[in-house]
């Protein structure tokens, strides 16, 4: 080959480095953007994990959880029933005590209860010095008086017009009221002895039937009776004494035996309530 070629051949060979040189650092920068990156796809996904507890909290917060709050709204039902029944007296009691149950020294002092003076070791009654009103006629008296015989409650009497009762009825409300509050259901009793009428007795059974009457002047036997329910253990009765009556039977009527007549004489106020057991209602004075 001569000189002159040589050299003319020189500038094109530069020529043909300076493109490839050119070419092969375009390629390797496209590379290196093509190549992935660790570091990126780590913040990636940290962002992409981020977003996605974020949209579950979202959703969280605006669908949360269903919780069951049967049980917390039972509880507190109950709690509200337990304190209705330590303020009204009712079939369920009063104060914390509830007939049929046995009393005990430590109880009546756990409760601040005190004992009447009485030699009768089978029957006798407790109060709450705490509960007293002024009665016009007799002065400072028990406002809630509790029977207990042969050990066990019997009869919760209300003497106080304050306390509540669950039949809406306190002392001092007419016998008209009474007998609305238990849509004429009741039975008219009249001791013998009240020759006028003045006072007498208006008296409801509470949560039985009677299957059988008894003989005149005798309280109710629980074979003559039938309890409403099985969770029932004791009969009740209530008792409403009445003052400022007049005298419409020798003795008695019964809750089906009312005449329009009878009960438009019916007159007078609730002295006191008396709930309690056939026994306890049956007895006319305290414990005889």
């Amino acid at each position: 080959m001569s000189f002159l070629h040589l050299k003319s051949a020189l500038p094109i060979f530069k020529t043909a480095m300076v493109c490839t040189l050119l070419m092969s650092t375009v390629q390797l920068m496209i590379g290196c953007d093509l190549q992935p990156s660790s570091s990126n796809n780590d913040g990636t996904t940290q962002k992409n994990n981020t977003d996605k507890d974020m949209a579950e909290n979202d959703e969280l917060s605006v669908n949360p959880t269903p919780t069951d709050t049967s049980a917390m709204d039972k509880a507190q039902n109950n709690e509200a029933a337990d304190i209705v029944d330590e303020q009204i007296v009712s079939p369920s009691g009063y104060q914390k005590l509830s007939f049929g149950q046995v009393i005990t020294p430590e109880l009546l002092s756990s409760l601040g209860m005190i004992r009447a003076k009485s030699d009768n070791e089978q029957c006798y009654y407790v109060s709450n010095p705490q509960l007293s009103y002024v009665d016009k006629e007799y002065g400072k008296r028990a406002s809630v008086l509790y029977q207990i015989i042969e050990g066990k409650v019997a009869l919760i009497s209300i003497q106080d017009p304050s306390i509540p009762f669950y039949k809406d009825i306190k002392v001092g409300d007419s016998a008209t009221d009474v007998m609305k509050a238990h849509n004429d259901k009741l039975s008219y009793e009249v001791d013998k002895y009240a020759v006028d009428g003045d006072y007498y007795s208006l008296i409801a059974n509470v949560n039985f039937k009677v299957i059988k009457q008894s003989s005149l002047g005798e309280s109710l036997k629980n074979e003559n009776i039938e309890l409403n329910n099985k969770q029932d253990s004791l009969p009740l009765q209530i008792d409403y004494h009445i003052k400022g009556g007049q005298k419409l039977n020798d003795h008695t009527i019964k809750a089906t035996e009312w005449t329009v007549d009878n009960k438009d004489l019916l007159k007078g106020q609730v002295k006191s309530i008396d709930i309690g057991i056939p026994e306890a209602i049956y007895l006319v004075e305290g414990c005889s």
